[in-house]
């Protein structure tokens, strides 16, 4: 392929990955983004019940709440950004243009799903591992704190993936 040839190219190396199942591939991935979000935050509920049910000297408070519920928010404002958005002259200060806020929207959306993965890190690390040296069942409520924030995550590509995902001959039109 020509550098000059008028063709869409994509910016990185590999082409999208649901592009072969072209008419179902938005579905079965905004399926499979609900799907993951909700087993991570299944996970999460499970470890809370099993906090209050065993009700020993550690129970699970709002820092362990935290990082999902930034985790979920980031996601959110990640996946309600409009992608054409994204395009366009980074430089052009104009009034009429957004896409500099798209880009702003679109790093605090992902800096707010990084900081609820390194917060459930953080909680894992320093409330279960080092201050109740590993005991269990403690361990499992951080583990499913990241196993939660970690699952949002992927929850998050997938959807953002999917709703990139077009068919080959196929055309937004916007009025």
């Amino acid at each position: 392929m020509n550098m000059f040839d008028d063709e869409h190219q994509s910016v990185f190396v590999f082409r999208n990955p649901l592009r072969f199942l072209s008419r179902k591939g938005r579905q079965i991935g905004a399926y499979l983004s609900g799907g993951l979000l909700a087993i991570g935050w299944w996970v999460f509920i499970d470890a809370v019940i099993n906090s209050a049910k065993h009700g020993g000297d550690v129970k699970m408070g709002f820092e362990d709440w935290f990082s999902g519920i930034l985790t979920t928010f980031g996601m959110i404002v990640i996946n309600l950004i409009d992608k054409s958005r994204l395009q366009g002259e980074a430089f052009s200060y104009t009034s009429s243009s957004i896409v500099w806020k798209a880009r702003l929207f679109l790093f605090l959306g992902f800096a707010l799903i990084a900081g609820g993965f390194a917060g459930s890190c953080c909680v894992l690390i320093i409330k279960y591992i080092v201050h109740l040296d590993s005991a269990q069942p403690y361990l499992y409520y951080g583990v499913a704190g990241v196993a939660q924030s970690g699952l949002i995550m992927l929850s998050t590509i997938v959807l953002w993936v999917a709703q990139n995902t077009q068919e080959e001959y196929e055309y937004s039109v916007r009025i």
